[in-house]
């Protein structure tokens, strides 16, 4: 029981004056080699220069190296500053085990977890950066440059070198986004307009052109014509071609006056031909110094340098003949005979009358017609007694009672 007490009390002894902060051991329990790298400082052992006191495997204080103590401390890639304190290697920070524990742990891992994949640590700086091709982003993560962009501009750009921001082919920035090209100029120049990715800039369609509203509207191939000649009734325009001097029978519609079109004969005038090169119907015949447009009706190729002169019509017109209607003949009875008073004429003689008789039926036989001819009346017509005949019977009977 006695021996027991003894060593109780020996181990508290021993307990309470192993360690120092000094790092020295008292040396009343022993020389100083029992330590390793000690030596004898009074009554004290204390470990030499670049030990301090720890322990050995067996859990024995021991001298180790000031690595060794701040790998014990803080993982195997911590080590000592040689200024009494520990430091982590090359590459690696002061970080958190898994168990809790403060450790040197590898300096990109503590950057992902605080700021993601793309982020390293920099040993010069003792920080953490965004590695090559990865940009800070909003949300304080380290991204990379397209995503930069994308967040930026929209889904359609991409990083470029010096980390600039630039749409994808065939998209231009509208609005602070890149947006498809066509798209775009269209809004802003009309329907026939489009985006060309070489020259990036908005272009017009073939055979449109920009107007001073920098819309695309249809391209009019203007040439000047000679007007050589135009027809009698006005209708038409012989006209030269003063490009490839081919001449044209034109009819023009509505929209040139004939006044203002007569002064234009022998001078200039000017066909918008469209798009095409071609005089035809769908082209507009332009007056420039009146300000008159009109449409082209027809258009006939032709060698002539004039129209035909068009011969005069002659048209007989007879003379009116004033008609004078035939005077209708008018008859005039004659004159009553005066009734004379007389005494009962003498009975005439019967070869007087006879005589009479046979000159009347010897006249009618002379005045009837001959029985070949057919009469101008009808069969059913009676038959009418000549006016001569009658006059000359009564001239016969004037003449016999003139005798008595």
């Amino acid at each position: 029981m006695k021996n027991i007490l003894i060593i109780l009390i020996a181990l508290i002894s021993f307990a309470g004056g192993l360690y120092t902060t000094t790092g020295t051991v008292s040396a009343q329990y022993g020389s100083c080699s029992e330590y390793g790298m000690a030596y004898e400082s009074g009554s004290y052992c204390k470990c030499m220069a670049g030990y301090v006191m720890g322990t050995n495997f067996m859990g024995d204080a021991y001298c180790i190296t000031e690595d060794q103590a701040c790998k014990d401390d803080y993982g195997y890639n911590a080590k000592s500053n040689y200024s009494g304190g520990c430091e982590c290697r090359y590459g690696y920070v002061f970080g958190t085990s898994i168990f809790g524990d403060k450790q040197c742990v590898d300096g990109d891992t503590v950057c992902h977890d605080k700021y993601g994949y793309g982020s390293e640590y920099d040993n010069l700086s003792g920080s953490c950066e965004c590695s090559y091709g990865y940009v800070w982003g909003d949300n304080g993560q380290c991204i990379t440059d397209d995503q930069a962009c994308k967040d930026q501009l929209g889904i359609h750009s991409r990083a470029t070198y010096g980390d600039q921001c630039q749409c994808s082919a065939g998209y231009i920035i509208d609005n602070g986004k890149c947006t498809y090209g066509d798209t775009v100029c269209s809004n802003d120049h009309g329907i026939y307009a489009s985006y060309n990715s070489l020259s990036n800039k908005c272009e017009c369609d073939d055979g449109y052109t920009f107007d001073d509203d920098l819309h695309c509207v249809k391209k009019h191939n203007s040439a000047y014509f000679t007007l050589l000649d135009i027809s009698d009734d006005g209708d038409e325009l012989l006209v030269q071609s003063q490009h490839d001097y081919q001449n044209y029978i034109i009819e023009y519609g509505i929209g040139c006056w004939d006044y203002a079109i007569e002064t234009y004969e022998g001078l200039s005038l000017v066909i918008n031909m469209g798009t095409d090169f071609s005089v035809d119907m769908f082209d507009t015949l332009v007056l420039p110094n009146h300000d008159q447009n009109c449409s082209i009706m027809s258009v006939e190729w032709t060698s002539d340098d004039s129209f035909p002169e068009e011969l005069e019509a002659y048209t007989y017109t007879p003379p009116v003949q004033e008609y004078v209607p035939t005077p209708t003949p008018t008859y005039t009875p004659e004159p009553t005979s005066v009734t004379k008073t007389y005494s009962e004429p003498e009975t005439i003689s019967e070869d007087i009358v006879n005589d009479v008789n046979n000159t009347e039926e010897e006249e009618t036989i002379e005045q009837q017609p001959s029985e070949e001819l057919t009469s101008p009346q009808e069969d059913n017509e009676p038959a009418e007694v000549p006016r001569f005949k009658e006059g000359l019977i009564s001239k016969f009977f004037s003449f016999i009672k003139s005798l008595f």
